[in-house]
C-alpha cells in the first residue's frame, strides 16, 4: 500500500520520493555547480511545473543544531557566489529615501494610534501596553533615521556593490541533514546583497532562535563592510505594522509581540554599536 503525505505544494510517497510544484531551478543549481557550492538537492526528473526529488530523511538533533548548520550553509553560499558590481548614487538615495519614507509613515500611523487611546475614558489591556511602550517607539524612530542618513553618507563615494546569488527564504524548514546538508526550496533566489537572507531569516525565526549567536557565527564565516551591517541592522530594526482586530486577546498577543521584537532586536544588535564606539 503506498503510503503518501501531503504538505502544501509537496507530496511524499512512501518516504522515496518527493514531488514539489515547483520552479524550474536547474539554471541556479548549474550555477551552484559553477561556483562549488554542492549543498542542494537536485531534482531526478522534471515534467511541466513539478520537480521530483529523492525524499531525504532529516537526521537534525534539534532547532539549535540545526539553526547553526542553516547559518553556515548561507555563509557557505555567499562567500561562494559573490561578486562586485557598478552601482550609482542615485540607488542608494533611493533606497535612503524608501526607509526614511516608511518610518515616516510608521511614525504618523503609530502617533494617530497614540492620540485615539488617549481619548478613551478606560484603555483596554492591549492598548494600555501600547500606552507604557510608545516612548520606546520614538526613540527607534530616531535611531533608524539617524542611521539611515550615516548609511547614506557611507555610501556616498562607493561605485562598486557586492552582490551574491540569495537563497530567498531562509527558515529552519528548508535545511534537511542527511548524508550531507542540503539547503531546498530556491524559488525567490535571487542576486542582491548578501544582507537580504539574513534579513529574513530574522524576521522568520527570531522569536524562537538565539540570533546573537547565529549573527556572530555568520560574521565569523562571512565578513561583512561596515556599510552592509549598518543597513542589516536598519532593515531588521524596523518594526512591523500594528493592527488592531475585534478580538482584545489577539490585540494584546500582537501588541506584545511587536514590543518583544523591538527589544528583542535592540539587545540583538546593540552589542555592535558599543564595539564601534570603543574603537
Amino acid at each position: 500500500m503506498n503510503k503518501i503525505k501531503k504538505i502544501g505544494k509537496v507530496t511524499i510517497h512512501d518516504e522515496e520520493i518527493v514531488k514539489k510544484t515547483d520552479k524550474n531551478n536547474e539554471d541556479t543549481f548549474t550555477y551552484l555547480e559553477s561556483r562549488d557550492f554542492h549543498n542542494y538537492l537536485m531534482f531526478s526528473e522534471r515534467t511541466n511545473d513539478t520537480s521530483i526529488y529523492p525524499f531525504i530523511k532529516d537526521l537534525s538533533l534539534d532547532d539549535y543544531q540545526k539553526s547553526e548548520d542553516l547559518i553556515d550553509n548561507v555563509a557557505l553560499l555567499h562567500n561562494k557566489t559573490s561578486y562586485n558590481k557598478e552601482v550609482n548614487q542615485e540607488k542608494h538615495k533611493k533606497i535612503r529615501d524608501n526607509i526614511i519614507g516608511y518610518i515616516n509613515h510608521l511614525d504618523s500611523y503609530y502617533y494617530s494610534m497614540l492620540d485615539a487611546i488617549e481619548l478613551i475614558e478606560f484603555p483596554s489591556p492591549s492598548d494600555t501596553i501600547f500606552l507604557r511602550n510608545y516612548s520606546k517607539l520614538l526613540e527607534l524612530f530616531d535611531f533608524l533615521k539617524n542611521e539611515t542618513n550615516s548609511w547614506y553618507e557611507l555610501t556616498s563615494n562607493k561605485t562598486k556593490e557586492r552582490v551574491c546569488l540569495n537563497h530567498g527564504d531562509i527558515r529552519l524548514d528548508h535545511l534537511i541533514k542527511g548524508d550531507k546538508e542540503y539547503l531546498i526550496s530556491w524559488d525567490k533566489s535571487t542576486f542582491d546583497s548578501p544582507i537580504l537572507d539574513i534579513i529574513n531569516f530574522y524576521h522568520e525565526e527570531w522569536e524562537k532562535l538565539d540570533f546573537e549567536t547565529l549573527l556572530k557565527r555568520y560574521l565569523d564565516k562571512c565578513s561583512l563592510t561596515e556599510e552592509e551591517k549598518k543597513l542589516l541592522f536598519i532593515n531588521i530594526a524596523i518594526p512591523e505594522k500594528l493592527k488592531k482586530t475585534n478580538d482584545e486577546l489577539i490585540n494584546v498577543s500582537n501588541t506584545r509581540r511587536l514590543f518583544d521584537y523591538i527589544y528583542k532586536t535592540e539587545k540583538l544588535i546593540r552589542p555592535y554599536y558599543s564595539v564601534e564606539k570603543k574603537e
